[in-house]
């Protein structure tokens, strides 16, 4: 006969996963913290493109000692957003042009196959979120509309990956539009492109809720290469900046 003891032994092994106690995330180590706010900072070209920054000028700022930003900014180098000089300290990795048209190639392939395997899955429901993100505008020089702006773009994009029910086809895309990110916040902070792009997005959901596949893969396309000629016109008329063309 098993005793109480057993018994209570039992009920706690059996009990499922969803009644026991989750565990507590992790807090941020203070290299991670650092590395958060450096990394929206390039993404944002609050510290823009061609920058030269040192680990004791970061110090400095954070108001911490130099081993965590050494730390944080070897995993912005290893990521490929800054670089390093003998004895000149780091720099922001320029723009370059030739990246920006291969990730644009990229793009292109991966949004166009999403939107066609997404127009036979959407919802009324997503159809309507897109909608509404759609119609996100900014006011050029205010940083927290454009980062609202940015933002909202980024979610419209994904959400249409999300609908197309491939996780990896949203890990790539998402890659891609952190690679990108950079060349969309300087397009819109040299341009007013809110009118082009909600006239591009609630296009793109018109078609998303007819359900054509060949329609919803074309839009991709033209939307993929007009956003691409207006940042390449944007950049190259670009005074101040650190453009390359390779």
């Amino acid at each position: 006969m098993t005793n109480a003891g057993s018994r209570g032994a039992v009920v706690r092994r059996l009990r499922p996963a969803s009644a026991r106690a989750k565990p507590k995330a992790r807090p941020l180590s203070l290299t991670d913290r650092i590395y958060d706010m450096l990394r929206a900072d390039i993404l944002s070209c609050a510290l823009e493109p061609g920058r030269e920054i040192s680990e004791a000028e970061l110090a400095e700022r954070f108001e911490v000692s130099k081993t965590p930003v050494r730390e944080a900014l070897a995993k912005l180098r290893a990521e490929g957003f800054v670089r390093t000089f003998p004895r000149r300290g780091y720099q922001v990795v320029p723009i370059t042009l030739g990246d920006m048209n291969d990730l644009f190639d990229v793009r292109a392939i991966l949004e166009a196959g999403a939107a066609e395997l997404a127009c036979r899955r959407i919802g009324p429901g997503e159809a309507d979120r897109l909608q509404r993100l759609a119609d996100v505008a900014y006011e050029r020089g205010e940083q927290p509309s454009l980062r609202r702006f940015v933002q909202a773009n980024r979610d419209f994009h994904m959400a249409i990956a999300q609908a197309s029910g491939s996780e990896r086809l949203c890990a790539l895309l998402q890659r891609s539009l952190d690679e990108l990110e950079r060349f969309f916040f300087l397009g819109a902070r040299l341009r007013d492109i809110n009118e082009e792009t909600r006239d591009d997005h609630r296009a793109i959901v018109q078609v998303l809720r007819a359900g054509d596949p060949e329609a919803a893969r074309a839009i991709m396309v033209r939307h993929n290469e007009a956003t691409r000629r207006g940042l390449f016109r944007s950049l190259a008329q670009s005074a101040g900046l650190s453009v390359v063309s390779l």
